[in-house]
């Protein structure tokens, strides 16, 4: 059975924003070991924490994406270009160590790709009636061409040979599974 996310998607690109906001929190911890250390190198250590503080904020939004992919596959195709384009962007800082740049590239491009699982079809139910003539129809404004109404009277319920529940004895269809009754 197909999974109703884009399950390849959603681990690609959590590992690869998990890789990304490491490689952010490195660039904090080295630019504030640089501008405490070397004096003449204050800029500098100030400027890799600056950039340390931006990988990590775009590493969080990649992980919401990656949460986004699972939660709502309605909108998969919107967050697979998001994905990309900040793994793209995240090159600037160094791409988490570059592994995560990739694995968030492939993660979007998945979730771009991704069609979901085909709604199941079953007889029955508000929107799909087991058959054209509704039951609160008299035969008198059935159609035409359609079927008869199935029999009226038959002893004791039947069950149902697809999940075992009882039903009507004139039921076409089971009420809980809507498989066609058999004779």
């Amino acid at each position: 059975m197909a999974a109703s996310y884009p399950s390849g998607a959603h681990i690609l690109s959590l590992i690869g924003g998990i890789f990304i906001v490491l490689e952010g929190i490195f660039l904090l911890a080295a630019g504030a070991v640089i501008s405490s250390a070397v004096a003449t190198y204050g800029v500098a250590g100030g400027a890799i924490a600056a950039l340390g503080a931006f990988v990590v904020v775009l590493g969080l939004i990649i992980l919401y994406g990656a949460v986004q992919l699972r939660s709502r596959p309605q909108s998969v195709k919107t967050w697979g270009v998001i994905l990309i384009v900040l793994a793209l962007v995240s090159f600037v800082g160094g791409g988490g160590f570059f592994l995560g740049l990739l694995l968030v590239l492939i993660g979007g491009i998945l979730a771009l790709v991704w069609n979901p699982p085909p709604a199941p079809t079953t007889p029955g139910g508000p929107w799909n009636p087991p058959y054209p003539q509704a039951a609160w129809q008299s035969p008198s404004t059935a159609p035409a061409g359609a079927p008869p109404p199935p029999p009226l009277a038959q002893s004791g319920p039947r069950y149902c040979s697809h999940c075992g529940s009882p039903n009507a004895a004139n039921a076409a269809y089971c009420a809980k599974c809507g498989a066609p009754m058999t004779s």
